[in-house]
């Protein structure tokens, strides 16, 4: 009785942490600057920063995404600047790796415009690639003090207005385009076959350990 009553209890906790996660509204994008056909504009193996001039900051903007690549991933800062008061800004901890890390930073209720964008990079333990679109040096990010080839990919993003359960038909439906079975049957036979196997492991588990 007791491994069934723990072995229950695990999966309703897994239920719960499910149900919690797909209340929340998904994160998405209001604006997206110099990211189409982004290139490798510099990269850096030492702490160092930058900054990029005449952005616009949308209303309750909660997250901005730099374009940034790198394996070992450093600690990065991002401060939004209106000459020199700073607005809003956030850090972002050594725990993403990839490309595009995703600070958060403060609410504002309101758009601002023209805004400066600068970021740190601290604790660099590997290549950082800064990834973006040519443009001509006035037009440029500043990196320690010098035009950088381009601007870099920035993305503004915000939590949406309807939850994952509300747009789980729609997510279910593009993840059947192009395959054998169309709409959403695809993912509820993912789905299906995942319920299958967690109730089968469980059984074989209570089975075993009797």
């Amino acid at each position: 009785m007791r491994i069934k009553a723990a072995l229950a209890g695990g999966l309703g906790l897994i239920a719960v942490a499910v149900a919690v996660t797909l209340a929340h509204a998904p994160t998405t994008t209001v604006l997206s600057r110099s990211t189409s056909g982004a290139k490798t504009l510099a990269s850096t193996t030492s702490d160092a920063g930058g900054c990029q001039s005449g952005e616009v900051l949308p209303r309750d903007t909660s997250a901005i995404r730099l374009g940034l690549f790198a394996v070992t991933s450093p600690a990065v800062t991002v401060r939004v600047l209106q000459g020199s008061h700073r607005i809003t800004g956030g850090t972002l901890g050594v725990d993403w790796s990839g490309e595009g890390p995703t600070v958060p930073v403060a609410r504002l209720p309101r758009t601002v415009s023209p805004v400066e964008v600068c970021f740190t990079l601290k604790s660099v333990a590997s290549v950082v690639e800064l990834l973006g679109r040519k443009t001509p040096a006035a037009e440029a990010a500043i990196g320690e003090g010098m035009p950088l080839p381009g601007r870099i990919g920035i993305e503004y993003l915000r939590s949406g207005h309807r939850s994952w359960w509300s747009v789980a038909v729609s997510v279910a439906r593009h993840l059947g385009f192009g395959h054998a079975a169309s709409g959403a049957w695809d993912a509820l036979l993912v789905i299906a076959l995942a319920a299958t196997f967690i109730t089968l492991s469980s059984w074989l588990v209570v089975r075993e350990l009797r």
